[in-house]
C-alpha cells in the first residue's frame, strides 16, 4: 500500500516571519516502487514532530514499514502499525526514547488486537517498523526487521541501524570460513527476517537512549529492504553526485537507478530521504 507525504500539526505555522526547518520535498521527500510484485506493501508516513514551544517542521518523524509479503494483509499491516506509530508518538510525554519505544509496541499490540479478532487471519498480520526522529542537528530512531537507516556523509555511506534479519549470521558465518562469501550472498535464508511486528512480544529491537549528531550536508535515508538492489557502493556513488540537489530528486534518483536494474525478483521498495541543509 503506497503513502502520501503526511504531516500532522495544530499549531499556528510562523512562516510569516521566519520559514520552516524543513522543506517538504526540498528537504525532506519520500517515493516508492513496486517492483515484480504484485502490491505495494511497503507504507511510509512524514509527521510534524516539533514540541509546543518550537516552531513548525523543527522536528521530523519519518515511519517505514515493509509489510510481510508471505503473511496476510502485509499491506493492511504496514498501513495499520505506521499510523499507529504516528498516533501514539503525539500521545506520549516525555524523552524521545521512550516516545519512540512506546510508539513501535503501541503499534505491535494494535496488530495483535486485530489478528486475535480475525482467526481467520492466518498466519498473522506482520511489518518491519522504521521510525526515525530528525531536527537539523540530531537524529534518533527504533527498528524491529530488516528495514535499513543510512547516513550519508562527507562521501561516506553508513548503514546506522541493525539489521533483524538472519544476514547478519549468515554473513558471520562466511568471515569464519564456514561457507564462501559467494554462499552468503546468495543463501536462500538471508532475508528471513529474525524479527518483526506481528502482534507477539517483541525480543529484538534496535533502540538507542541518546541521539546521534547531524551536521551540514548529512542526508539520512529510512528504506525497506527493495534498495538492497543497489550495492552499498553503488547507492554511496549515487548520493555522491546528488548531495547538492534536493531530497525530492535523490529520492527520485534512487528509484530510477533501482528501475534500469529491472531485476525479476525486484521487491517493493520505499526511500525516505531527509536532507540537513
Amino acid at each position: 500500500m503506497s503513502s502520501t507525504t503526511t504531516v500532522l500539526t495544530d499549531r499556528v505555522p510562523l512562516f510569516e516571519t521566519q520559514p520552516p526547518a524543513f522543506v517538504q520535498e526540498a528537504d525532506f521527500a519520500a517515493r516508492q516502487y513496486r517492483g515484480r510484485r504484485d502490491n505495494q506493501e511497503d507504507y511510509y508516513a512524514f509527521a510534524d514532530a516539533a514540541e509546543p514551544d518550537e516552531r513548525s517542521l523543527e522536528r521530523l518523524l519519518l515511519v517505514v514499514g515493509d509489510g510481510l509479503g508471505a503473511h496476510a494483509g502485509g499491506s493492511v499491516a504496514s498501513y495499520i502499525a505506521v499510523n499507529a506509530f504516528v498516533r501514539a508518538f503525539h500521545e506520549q510525554d516525555g524523552p524521545n526514547a521512550w516516545k519512540l519505544k512506546h510508539a513501535v509496541e503501541s503499534a505491535n499490540e494494535i496488530l495483535g488486537i486485530i489478528t486475535s479478532r480475525m482467526p481467520a487471519v492466518a498466519p498473522p498480520m506482520g511489518t518491519t517498523m522504521l521510525g526515525v526522529l530528525v531536527t537539523p542537528k540530531t537524529f534518533q530512531w527504533i527498528s524491529v526487521g530488516d528495514s535499513p537507516l543510512f547516513l550519508f556523509r562527507d562521501g561516506e555511506l553508513q548503514r546506522i541501524n541493525d539489521d533483524h534479519s538472519l544476514s547478519p549470521l549468515i554473513d558471520a558465518r562466511a568471515e569464519r570460513g564456514e561457507i564462501t562469501h559467494e554462499e552468503a550472498a546468495n543463501h536462500p535464508d538471508r532475508h528471513t527476517l529474525q524479527a518483526a511486528l506481528l502482534g507477539h512480544p517483541l525480543m529484538m529491537m534496535d533502540a538507542p537512549q541518546e541521539p546521534m549528531p547531524l551536521k551540514k550536508g548529512d542526508i539520512v535515508i529510512a528504506a525497506s529492504d527493495g534498495i538492497f538492489t543497489l550495492t552499498h557502493k553503488a547507492l554511496e556513488e549515487l548520493l555522491s553526485f546528488g548531495k547538492h540537489t534536493t531530497a525530492d530528486k535523490i529520492a527520485d534518483a534512487i528509484i530510477f537507478a533501482i528501475r534500469r536494474i529491472n531485476s525479476d525478483r525486484q521487491d517493493n521498495t520505499t526511500v525516505g530521504v531527509v536532507k540537513i541543509s
